[in-house]
């Protein structure tokens, strides 16, 4: 199967992280693949040198509303002729507004346009227009992919029967090299774009209670964002500066979130959450907002994690201290979230998507050899 993989950019964040490595699982099982990028001129995720990547970077400099208009134009002409010339069977878009692209540019041709919901679109960029587009793109795509039987909900009854619900999978291969450790650090841990959606003002004002009971443990955000300013300014007031870390993007995040003593998810809404998947693939005892959507689909409240009101402090600083303070709580928790590990295997979801693709162009393709 030739498949083509359209996204924004290949920055750090949970699409591109999908995007990345999905084409990756796609390129392992034969098919031929490509990435395309609207912006960017490199990964922050490592890319399988069997996968091919391109860079449109048409963007529109200078600003006014005649570049814009110009860098779209040369977008959907760019686009456009690599769907004629190379003839992708799919068209895989990463978010609503690529989607948009990919219905345009495959108009009038065999290639299948298949539109993702990777986000809560209830909640993020959803002002009218957006809300609208988006369900207009699912309705006159071919295909359909939500990560969430929520999401799936949000879109119209025209668009549902073809729309798939394909979780995310466990897209960090360094889950596999690592060991639940004998000992943990004394790390609170958390991982995400530092904006006000991943709720880490919340988390801040919750490591303070939580550092006043227990002094010795220290928070660790892995992430970059517009937020860090306001957020080192936070913990200076709450007078936790010195036990915060926020160190930034790392793609080796997840060998310190491995050995912390828990990890939090402090969400007001997510897709379908990468970080919480992986914190639980290499067995860390996590804490989670109970938002909408994800991780009331990942963990069962107390069996495999906990779960807490959004915008909850004081709750979410409690269950935090739970775990810190019952090691059999805490190892229970680790060890059945390692059953992630199963359920969200990279292999497995990549096959469900290849057999949605084959479901939707009505017909078995084959991996080229």
């Amino acid at each position: 199967m030739n498949i083509a993989i359209l996204i924004r950019t290949l920055e750090a964040g949970g699409a591109e992280r999908a995007a990345s490595s999905l084409a990756n699982a796609f390129a392992s099982a034969g098919h031929a693949v490509t990435i395309l990028c609207l912006t960017g001129s490199g990964s922050f995720y490592p890319i399988s040198s069997d996968v091919t990547v391109r860079y449109l970077n048409e963007d529109s400099a200078g600003g006014g509303k005649r570049a814009a208009f110009s860098a779209l134009r040369k977008r959907f002409c760019a686009l456009r002729r690599f769907v004629r010339t190379q003839k992708p069977d799919v068209l895989v878009c990463m978010s609503w507004s690529t989607t948009l692209y990919g219905i345009a540019c495959t108009a009038g041709v065999s290639t299948l346009c298949v539109g993702t919901e990777r986000a809560n679109p209830y909640v993020l960029d959803a002002s009218a227009a957006t809300t609208f587009l988006r369900r207009v793109s699912a309705v006159l795509c071919g295909g359909f992919v939500c990560q969430t039987e929520r999401a799936r909900t949000f879109y119209p009854r025209a668009a549902r029967a073809k729309i798939a619900v394909i979780p995310n999978a466990i897209f960090n291969p360094l889950v596999y090299d690592i060991s639940v450790p004998n000992e943990r650090t004394k790390i609170v841990a958390a991982c995400g774009r530092l904006d006000r959606n991943k709720g880490f003002d919340v988390l801040l004002d919750a490591f303070a209670a939580v550092h006043r009971a227990y002094p010795a443990y220290r928070l660790c955000i892995f992430g970059e964002g517009a937020c860090r300013g306001e957020l080192s300014a936070q913990a200076q007031k709450l007078g936790i500066a010195d036990a915060v870390d926020l160190p930034g993007a790392d793609p080796q995040a997840i060998r310190t979130i491995a050995q912390s003593a828990v990890f939090v998810l402090s969400s007001r809404s997510e897709g379908m959450p990468n970080a919480l998947i992986e914190a639980m693939a290499v067995g860390v005892p996590c804490v989670s907002t109970r938002c909408d959507m994800g991780p009331e689909e990942l963990i069962d409240d107390g069996v495999n994690g906990l779960l807490v009101p959004v915008d909850d402090a004081e709750a979410m600083a409690q269950a935090v201290m739970r775990v810190l303070s019952c090691a059999e709580l805490a190892d229970t928790l680790g060890k059945n979230a390692l059953q992630v590990r199963r359920t969200h295997a990279l292999p497995a979801v990549a096959a469900q998507w290849t057999r949605y693709f084959s479901d939707r162009l009505g017909r078995d393709l084959q991996a080229k050899s």
